[in-house]
């Protein structure tokens, strides 16, 4: 376990704090590598910056550096610990998870009595107004620090895991036994995410169709819309001249759905659109695969991690999102319609998304579609423009940090009163 004893908060945040937050992440939120820590830091750092004093304790798979913690300090302005605790779905979990009907794998793995000693250690050493969870991962956790506290606790719900389990499940052959399997644990684990919302204080949702969904499997269960920011002034256009005929995708390639969506792409419509306007499609992110980043298909070119996404992005003239399993929404959509640029995604990708077509952001369904909506903006360069300026305006208006942090403030607030 390591603690930094120095508390580094962002010049620009009163001395004055509004409120005391307890917040718990089921990972170390940083560097800025995904859009699950892009979204965990962000909210903390816009906390923050709201005259809150927050404090987070971070399960990790492996031990930050003293050094990357003090980063991650500085940039959020919150007080970091990390609590050892693997979370990899190892075969043995899978296989104690297949004789497990109450608790699910995704909720078993999150469990630490190591993390949990933390919690009651530090609720005896410092006071607080609330907790603040990430994920359903967080809630059993959660729940323990709110009945040894007295404190409200509401949870961050990114997605409603049990709709992923299943979207990925129906995608299976009914003959695969990985589909059998899937299908038990989304189930087992609906039933427990429902239990577990109940006895929640509130749920902040990232979408609207989150919180019907939530909502519409109990009546005890009180959630409401807090959607995600973008830092605009990271993510934003410049002078650069764009290559209409250039596609870019951003993401993380550990997660099987996020690869299995690319190589659909690439198989399907990449070809397609190289034979027609000799388009390229650029790749970035973390742990990419060897077969994109040296790949010999006509028009493909795998980046990996770059240190500016939005440099890239200012070089693409179309983002594509394509995605068939998932939950909650997609940051790296709201960072590409910042930058300025239109974006061409499947349903799941853009779902919780409310930007409509006039607003840049075009929704696919099929492999005619997808090939029909890109060829269009190929061949009217000015209209891939016009839609890109609309979905910086968009996310403008939508998607502040500032904002987000504001209306979770008031939800807390509300509950302390």
């Amino acid at each position: 376990m390591t603690k930094q004893n120095k508390k580094c908060f962002c010049p620009f945040v009163s001395p004055y704090f509004s409120m005391k937050i307890l917040q718990l992440s089921p990972q170390f939120p940083f560097p800025l590598t995904d859009g699950g820590k892009i979204s965990i830091a962000n909210m903390t750092r816009a906390l923050v910056s709201s005259s809150c004093e927050v404090h987070i304790l971070c399960m990790v798979h492996t031990m930050p550096t003293q050094e990357e913690i003090q980063h991650f300090e500085e940039y959020s302005g919150a007080q970091c610990i990390c609590i050892v605790n693997n979370t990899r779905n190892t075969p043995l979990a899978i296989l104690k998870s297949l004789f497990d009907f109450h608790a699910p794998l995704y909720i078993r793995k999150h469990r630490s009595s190591a993390f949990t000693d933390e919690i009651d250690r530090y609720l005896l050493e410092h006071t607080f107004d609330a907790i603040l969870c990430d994920h359903t991962a967080m809630a059993e956790s959660g729940i323990f620090a709110s009945k040894q506290s007295g404190l409200p606790c509401i949870v961050r719900m990114h997605n409603i895991e049990y709709v992923i389990w299943k979207r990925y499940a129906e995608r299976l052959s009914i003959l695969d036994p990985r589909r059998w399997y899937m299908e038990k644990q989304a189930r087992v684990l609906r039933t427990m995410e429902i239990e577990l919302s109940k006895n929640i204080h509130h749920l902040a949702m990232i979408t609207q169709n989150d919180v019907e969904h939530i909502q519409s499997l109990s009546t005890h269960i009180s959630a409401s819309y807090i959607p995600v920011g973008i830092d605009t002034e990271l993510f934003k256009p410049n002078t650069v001249m764009a290559s209409s005929t250039r596609m870019i995708h951003a993401t993380t390639y550990d997660w099987i759905h996020n690869v299995e969506a690319l190589e659909w792409f690439i198989a399907e419509i990449l070809p397609e659109m190289r034979s027609r306007y000799s388009a390229e499609l650029v790749l970035l992110g973390k742990q990419m695969p060897e077969h994109f980043r040296n790949s010999t298909i006509p028009g493909l070119i795998g980046k990996g991690f770059v240190d500016d996404i939005n440099a890239e992005l200012q070089l693409a003239g179309i983002y594509i999102a394509p995605l068939f399993v998932g939950g909650g929404i997609r940051i790296k959509i709201l960072e590409a319609m910042s930058a300025g640029l239109p974006v061409i995604a499947s349903p799941v990708s853009a779902e919780g998304i409310l930007a409509k077509r006039e607003d840049g952001l075009i929704i696919c369904s099929s492999k005619e579609e997808w090939i029909q909506e890109i060829s269009r903006l190929m061949m009217n360069p000015e209209l891939a423009s016009e839609l890109g300026n609309k979905a910086r305006t968009f996310v403008k208006q939508y998607h502040s940090w500032e904002h987000s942090a504001s209306l979770l403030k008031q939800v807390i607030q509300t509950l302390i009163a």
